[in-house]
């Protein structure tokens, strides 16, 4: 969980819930991940300070060397499968559409589904890497968004961004479009550098009676996102709460080692020692107290107090007690009747 040695020896997390859906409509959740085939390597904290002066570029060189001597980067597809009806927050005892939250792999294996491999550099950085447009709502059918508030959020900013920043036509860039689509029905009719047949002769209103673009097979079916209204108001049921602690106390305790630990409580304390006020390095560990007594104490006894007088541990162990309610409003909490649940009421808010 440090920085890791290059890209090729780290693990990517799909932070999003996503749904995988059948022909006859019916879904499930998921969520993705991408295991590097030789597993994950990390550096340590002195071993980062140094190659971030030496050789800043080194995961991207190390990678794009690789390529050159015809090696393949190969990682593991993963998924795992969460039926909707177990898309509860009050039963699971944490948000599945959360994006701070893991989903247990014993209640949720992981199940290999394919392969990402890379095997050749871009040729030309401009047109393969600075024009490349990523976007969490380009789906093909089959896969769908989920009530998670941050990737709705995430599918409308990215793609307009986007617009704004190479164009209305960036499906016409090599780099973009669609991998062995027989044909594109783009929405955008004209705009700057349009150099394909701009829909030829098709209606520009949808729908008509002469081109119908769209597959009523694969169209979405409207639900809930989040609330018809828009607030500050949190979606996710367990803010607020102490078992907002539970996740991160069993990274500490089951899945780091001694070793692991022990590294997390230096750099911790490291950076500690360079907070210039006494109540931020207090509220910081009366936080991480609430992880896991031992793993506050550590960080306070190797923390330099440069900045002021070192402070009784005991005013750690008295702040803890509320540290999951600050600043949070009431009127902005979450209730029962505000979480999100796998089968979110049909409501035609986004379509």
């Amino acid at each position: 969980h440090g920085t890791p040695q290059g890209w090729t020896n780290n693990h990517g997390y799909g932070c999003h819930t996503f749904k995988w859906v059948n022909k006859q409509g019916k879904f499930v959740y998921i969520k993705y991940h991408f295991l590097a085939k030789h597993g994950q390597k990390q550096f340590t904290q002195p071993e980062a300070i140094r190659i971030s002066g030496e050789n800043p570029d080194y995961s991207k060189q190390e990678l794009w060397e690789a390529m050159e001597r015809g090696e393949e980067k190969e990682w593991v597809a993963h998924v795992q499968i969460m039926q909707p009806e177990d898309a509860d927050p009050a039963k699971l005892g944490f948000d599945p559409f959360d994006v701070t939250k893991v989903w247990p792999r014993d209640q949720f294996p992981m199940h290999e589904f394919g392969r990402l491999v890379l095997n050749k550099n871009p040729e030309n950085f401009h047109r393969d890497v600075e024009q490349a447009a990523f976007s969490p709502g380009s789906m093909v059918p089959g896969i769908e968004d989920s009530p998670d508030p941050l990737l709705q959020f995430r599918m409308f900013f990215y793609r307009d961004a986007q617009y704004h920043r190479i164009g209305v036509n960036l499906h016409q860039v090599p780099t973009n479009c669609p991998f062995m689509a027989r044909s594109v029905s783009s929405v955008n009719f004209d705009g700057q550098m349009r150099v394909d047949a701009n829909h030829a002769g098709n209606k520009q209103y949808t729908p008509n009676s002469f081109a119908h673009k769209f597959r009523p097979d694969v169209a979405e079916a409207p639900y809930k996102v989040s609330d018809n209204v828009v607030s500050r108001k949190s979606h996710y049921y367990h803010e607020c709460k102490v078992s907002e602690y539970d996740q991160v106390r069993e990274l500490y305790k089951r899945v780091m080692d001694d070793g692991a630990r022990a590294n997390l409580h230096s750099n911790t304390a490291k950076m500690m020692s360079n907070v210039n006020y006494p109540i931020i390095q207090k509220k910081f560990l009366a936080q991480i107290y609430n992880v896991a007594p031992e793993y506050a104490r550590a960080v306070y006894d190797m923390t330099n107090y440069k900045h002021g007088e070192k402070f009784d541990f005991a005013e750690v162990e008295k702040l803890s007690k509320d540290a999951h309610m600050w600043y949070k409003e009431p009127m902005l909490r979450p209730d029962e009747d505000n979480r999100l649940v796998g089968f979110a009421p049909a409501n035609p808010f986004y379509h």
